[in-house]
């Protein structure tokens, strides 16, 4: 076990909390597939070395991608169906030919690719999850977005700044995207007072309320998940009583069911209620009547603000190229 705070390396049998600086170790490597150290790897590059907060969707699916990156693919599986069919042939032929080699391999050869096609298409969001709740109950994670940040305090002070005039009222669909969202300042950077749809925080609500009372030509910009509830979200707020004062300025940036066109690597989370796995990839159209969805945070948050100061802008929310989407090629690996 590889310490991420002195990097010290011990051993299982010398117990679970650093020999040299006292950190409670919370995984073992083999029966939790990530160890601390690689947790921590993740954490400081979806972060940026703690310079933007995140929310828990886009770790998990950092975790997922770690995961899916150590996933023998198709090729690997083919691999090692033809090492296996060298050796059954060798054992099982007497006589040993080509011609029984190949015979071992055919028969190989498609259990390989399907194996190798559904660990790497596998995403187990839930269990990446409880991992970083886990993580999180041992080890506070102060970047983590958690969608109580502005319960008791609002952030008000900008909203009193003679020079903030926000030019646009951002709707997202989670407590959390919230968080992430002022933490990280996109509600300067892009002129957007950011609110959820249930009205969170309360505070900047009641202003955006009044805000757009006084400038009725204020557009109100909706953001969602790729998913059944996040396509009707915008005619949603529409008949909402809480939502009235907005109805006639709503405008829908996506996730649109266009975007999700050409994009074969997407996440796609299982329904919250459910315990199964997600996938990455897979015909659109067959995942959202199975009730999946593409978050509108599957990206990490930096390359998030960038699209979704361009969306603000354009006024649709365009999907990133799937090399944004790649796991961490730069996390350390922890051989211990």
């Amino acid at each position: 076990m590889r310490c991420p705070e002195c990097n010290h390396n011990q051993k299982y049998k010398d117990g679970t909390r650093c020999k040299q600086c006292r950190y409670q170790f919370v995984f073992r490597k083999k029966e939790d597939q990530i160890s601390d150290f690689t947790l921590r790897q993740i954490i400081k590059r979806l972060s940026d070395n703690g310079q933007y907060a995140f929310t828990a969707t886009q770790l998990a699916l950092e975790i997922c991608r770690f995961w899916r990156k150590k996933t023998l693919g198709p090729i690997g599986c083919s691999v090692i169906a033809l090492v296996v069919s060298v050796i059954g042939g060798l054992i099982v032929f007497d006589d040993w030919s080509w011609f029984g080699g190949l015979l071992c391999f055919a028969a190989l050869l498609p259990l390989a690719i399907w194996l190798g096609r559904g660990g790497k298409g596998k995403l187990s969001f839930h269990k990446a999850r409880d991992t970083i709740n886990r993580y999180h109950q041992a080890h506070p994670i102060s970047e983590l977005a958690d969608g109580a940040a502005f319960r008791q305090q609002a952030p008000l002070e900008d909203f009193q700044d003679p020079h903030y005039a926000p030019e646009r009222i951002l709707v997202v669909e989670r407590d959390d995207l919230v968080d992430m969202l002022i933490r990280n300042r996109f509600h300067l950077t892009a002129k957007a007072a950011v609110v959820s749809r249930t009205g969170y925080p309360a505070r900047v609500f009641a202003v955006c309320r009044e805000f757009l009372r006084n400038h009725p030509g204020t557009p109100v910009q909706v953001i969602h998940d790729a998913s059944a509830q996040g396509f009707a979200l915008t005619t949603q707020l529409a008949s909402d009583a809480q939502w009235q004062f907005a109805r006639q300025r709503l405008v829908d940036l996506g996730i649109s069911r266009t975007a999700l066109e050409n994009h074969s690597a997407l996440p796609w989370l299982p329904p919250d209620q459910s315990r199964r796995d997600g996938a990455f990839g897979g015909n659109a159209t067959e995942r959202l009547r199975s009730g999946c969805r593409v978050p509108v945070d599957y990206v990490g948050p930096k390359p998030m603000l960038n699209l979704l100061g361009a969306a603000v802008v354009a006024g649709t929310l365009l999907l990133a190229p799937e090399i944004l989407n790649a796991s961490g090629a730069e996390i350390e690996i922890d051989y211990g």
